[in-house]
């Protein structure tokens, strides 16, 4: 990493390299019951939100 600052997890300040936050992402979707209807309150969904903008941030 060039000087790249790392994502961090917002609920703890912990810094996350970018190949951490695809598998915790990708361990998230692969966790989804793929419902028939999407709910916002599904806390699968929320997870995978929030692991995303966490890492969208950063670039």
């Amino acid at each position: 990493m060039s000087g790249e600052k790392m994502p961090e997890w917002r609920y703890t300040g912990m810094a996350v390299s970018d190949e951490k936050a695809r598998q915790a992402l990708a361990a998230v979707k692969s966790a989804c019951f793929n419902c028939k209807e999407h709910s916002d309150d599904c806390p699968l969904a929320k997870a995978a939100g929030e692991i995303t903008r966490m890492t969208e941030e950063n670039k």
